[in-house]
């Protein structure tokens, strides 16, 4: 599938670029350093998918919908990057803070992983 050279490159953009869009369009993720916590998990989703996707010779993943040009693979960094940054960003985050915010933050995240992969991978 990938190199593992490749698939690191990508996923430390992927991270860079979600913390870049946290950071100049919300306030939220930018207290606290929230938007690096953000990036980290970003990079750690997109990685451990990928990694999964070679480990498993997972070829049929790499097929686009019909409709939207979105493949399994392009979907699926999105949805581990959500996840591992909600995740990690819930556990990091104050007693306080509103879910909507963690959610909000980790969906961003995923929506950028997703592009990435679209147009890079």
């Amino acid at each position: 599938m990938f190199a593992v050279q490749e698939v690191l490159a990508f996923s430390l953009l992927a991270g860079v670029l979600a913390a870049a869009v946290l950071f100049f369009t919300w306030r939220w993720a930018r207290q606290r350093s929230r938007y690096i916590v953000a990036g980290v998990a970003t990079t750690l989703g997109f990685a451990a998918w990928n990694f999964t996707l070679n480990a498993t010779n997972a070829t049929g993943f790499n097929v686009d919908a019909p409709i939207i040009p979105l493949s399994w693979a392009d979907v699926g960094s999105g949805v581990l990057s959500f996840t591992v940054t909600a995740l990690v960003l819930g556990l990091a985050t104050e007693r306080g803070e509103s879910a909507r915010q963690v959610v909000g933050a980790a969906a961003i995240a995923g929506l950028v992983a997703m592009a990435l992969d679209l147009f890079v991978l």
